[in-house]
């Protein structure tokens, strides 16, 4: 399961799927065992309408991915020169475990994740995070890792320490219709709303000033004043300076840093530039 791990965080939008050729279940099956090792390896895909290797969540939720060069990894065992990921359930916050409210309708999500290696300058290109929520909500984030050496097993998780991550950019779209969605997280009433809004953007003011400029600051504030219907667009582009290492993230799961110690390392040379910009 760790190998697997490594290889999702290395190699994991919608509209640039169709780079991808449909996936044969024998394929599926025979990267599953190998990935596997014997736990689960006997589980069997079957391949959805649109050609992507498909397992079912016993849960409710589904689990679908696809790849390129996938020869490479089966006689090889290096990474294919793409990977796709697409996680779909009917109620997400349940399924994770995230503390939904008794009276919250079902939260349903769409997450796919496509990386593409360009090996000649060492990249690993994130093609898109997007994340599809009800009602025609999404949030798509771009970037690059580079320093990424995928050419063998030994050499990928050697560099996974020394990658860095530039290049990002989120897009985040919201309308009217999410208000049923979020309201019972922040307040049923005017009154227990107007306390959560001036609370969240008390807390934005606190934000270190040299990762978030008054601008970033000010995009996030007018984004909450309109919870829980964001009807508009927040864009952020993330300057990562030299590049964002890897190797922050991974001390915390390796070597037990804390997470909010992580989380400061991370934004020392992170600045994050957003506007909102309101639907008309």
């Amino acid at each position: 399961m760790r190998r697997w791990l490594a290889l999702l965080a290395l190699l994991v939008t919608a509209h640039q799927a169709s780079a991808f050729g449909a996936m044969q279940a024998n394929d599926c099956n025979a990267a599953w065992q190998e990935v596997m090792k014997g736990q689960m390896a006997q589980a069997t895909h079957k391949i959805s309408i649109d050609g992507w290797c498909l397992l079912m969540n016993p849960k409710g939720g589904t689990v679908e991915w696809r790849a390129e060069g996938l020869d490479r990894f089966l006689q090889q065992g290096v990474p294919p020169t793409a990977l796709a990921i697409r996680l779909t359930d009917p109620d997400v916050i349940r399924a994770l475990e995230l503390g939904a409210k008794a009276d919250a309708p079902a939260m349903p999500m769409q997450i796919t994740l496509t990386l593409r290696q360009n090996a000649d300058v060492h990249q690993l290109l994130v093609e898109g995070l997007q994340i599809s929520g009800p009602k025609g909500n999404t949030v798509l984030l771009q970037g690059v890792f580079h320093d990424v050496d995928l050419s063998s097993m030994a050499k990928m998780q050697t560099s996974l320490g020394s990658a860095k991550l530039r290049g990002v950019t989120l897009v985040a779209e919201g309308n009217r219709k999410l208000a049923p969605y979020l309201r019972p997280y922040i307040g049923e009433t005017f009154p227990e709303r107007t306390r959560w809004r001036s609370a969240m953007i008390d807390k934005v003011s606190d934000w270190p000033n040299h990762s978030f400029p008054p601008e970033t600051k000010r995009a996030v504030q007018q984004l909450i004043a309109v919870l829980p219907a964001p009807n508009g667009t927040l864009r952020v582009e993330v300057d990562t300076g030299a590049g964002l290492s890897v190797g922050v993230f991974v001390q915390t799961f390796v070597f037990g840093v804390r997470f909010d110690e992580m989380i400061n390392r991370a934004l020392e040379g992170v600045v994050f530039n957003a506007n909102w910009t309101a639907a008309e």
